[in-house]
Order: C-alpha cells, then structure tokens, then sequence
C-alpha cells in the first residue's frame, strides 16, 4: 500500500512568508497540508480559510510567544497520514519535491538536511539562520507518536528540540536519510529579529538553556533507558538549564549547572560507625565559551 503524506507547517508573524510557500505547499501531490495558526496576530487562520479552503487549518490560541515545538505538535496530533512533513513558512518547495521523499525517504527512516546543505540556502548570511533548515523533519507518523512528538519545554529560537527529536528517533532504530537541496526551490531571506520577534528570551539565552539541557536529558535517556523524560523532570531539568544561562555574558563566560540523579539513606550506616547517612549522585554540565566576537548575537 502507498503510504501518505501530510505537510505540517506553522505561522505566527510570518504571514508574508506563508502566501508565498503556501501555495508550493498546496500544489504538492500530497495527501493533505496542514497550517497550525499559533496566535497569529497578522490574521493566518482567516487567510488560509479564504484563499486555501482545502487546507487543514488548526488554531491554537491564547499564546504570547511562540513556540514551533507546542504548535507542531498540534499539526501532528491532527494529521492523518502515514509521514508527517515539517516545514516552515520561509521555505518554498520545488515542484516535485513529495516524489523525491516518496522515492527517497523509505519507511522506518527519517529525512533531515545536513549542515552544509542548509548553509548553502543563507544567502543573506546573518549567523541564526546558518541552520535554517535544520526544522525541515521528514518523520513517520507511528514514530512521531512512539517518542513523544517535540519536547515542548524546550523555549525560544534555536532551542534544539528538532535535534532532540532526531535523538529519539535515533534511539528507536530510525535511520537518517540526508535530504536532498533540489527540493527546496529557495528560502525566503529575513533578518534576526524577524525570526526571534515572537520569542520570550533573546537567543542567546535560548541557545544556551538548549545546549545544557538536551545534554542532561540525553544523560539520563541513557541512565534510564527510555525514549522520553516524563514532563516533571523535563520541566525541573530546563527550569535548571535556563537559570544556568541567564548567567552567561560578555563578563561571565563559563556557567555550570548541577543535576541531582539520586538522593537516599544509607541503610546500615553502623557499619560505617555511624547512626545516620545518606548517599547522593549528580551530573555536572559545563558551558565554557572563548574570544568573544565582535558583534555578539542578540
């Protein structure tokens, strides 16, 4: 049987961009496009309802920042095809491009773009956007659903969650299909603050508090032997991740953050010659930076 495909897009600021990739999104031969509206302030939802009625549109209000991992997971748990296609507003598809993942991206696999693939579309060349392609997932739906989806704590532009998505992947015996450049018809070029406007912290905090938690996390998916982290502990752990890197700066450039793994009482302390102890295990991450240069991401 074919399997079948759904492209996921999202949007929230960046409607000049949807006009013009959602229409290459469309006239793909996939079997459905869905476009998640993520509190939006430029009116997506009315947009695609008018000019795109065959479209899946899912609304998700009520949210001040944005976050691509919450409204991804919202076009996710929507979609209905075998293979779920992520792909963001800036990028304009070629016109064959679902054949070339049909041939090319077969199934217990997943699609990614390579670092040097990606650079290759930064033609206007600001440094955030060095990776601009690293969100282009191409992922089986089972799959998705097997590992959780995107880890949603994860908060702010370049945070990592596609990477750590790609680690769970890993984890369940997906292997990693390089896709590739020639679908992709072009990308639209913007600057730094129009990719991090809707975002609640300034990049470098993001990128930091992403860094030093998805570490600890991939430490203790090992020590724990699971695919996902239950969302208490995800949320202690970048609770502790971003305190780390809120203390990052031009004067401070080596932040460390403690994890605590085990906590318990000894129990024989007398053979120790004692009447009370206890035994404590923890992770340590370190983030040491050097030769700052001259014009420091924002």
């Amino acid at each position: 049987m074919a399997r079948t495909f759904s492209i996921i897009t999202t949007c929230k600021g960046r409607l000049e961009h949807l006009k013009k990739s959602l229409p290459k999104m469309v006239a793909q031969s996939c079997d459905e496009v869905i476009v998640v509206d993520f509190s939006c302030p430029q009116g997506t939802g009315d947009f695609v309802s008018a000019k795109f009625p065959s479209v899946r549109l899912v609304s998700v209000e009520g949210q001040e920042h944005f976050s691509n991992w919450k409204a991804r997971n919202a076009g996710a748990a929507a979609a209905t095809s075998d293979v779920l296609i992520f792909i963001d507003a800036d990028t304009l598809l070629a016109a064959d491009a679902i054949e070339w993942v049909a041939t090319n991206v077969p199934p217990r696999t997943y699609g990614f773009f390579d670092s040097k693939t990606s650079r290759a579309f930064n033609q206007a060349g600001p440094r955030v956007a060095a990776n601009q392609l690293k969100g282009f997932q191409i992922v089986p739906r089972a799959a998705f659903r097997r590992v959780g989806g995107y880890d949603e704590v994860l908060e702010g532009y370049a945070a990592g969650a596609d990477t750590d998505l790609e680690l769970r992947l890993s984890m369940i015996g997906l292997r990693r299909v390089p896709i590739d450049s020639s679908i992709v018809e072009s990308i639209i070029q913007h600057d730094a603050p129009s990719r991090t406007q809707h975002h609640a912290q300034p990049i470098r905090s993001s990128y930091a508090a992403g860094l030093l938690y998805r570490a600890a996390k991939r430490m203790l998916l090992r020590i724990n032997r699971r695919v996902e982290l239950p969302i208490a502990v995800r949320r202690n752990l970048y609770r502790a991740a971003s305190q780390a890197a809120r203390n990052l700066g031009p004067d401070r450039r080596h932040v460390t953050m403690h994890v605590k793994l085990s906590d318990e009482p000894i129990l024989m302390p007398r053979q120790l010659g004692f009447e009370r102890g206890k035994q404590s295990a923890s992770m340590r991450l370190e983030l040491s930076l050097e030769e700052p240069l001259a014009e420091p991401v924002a």
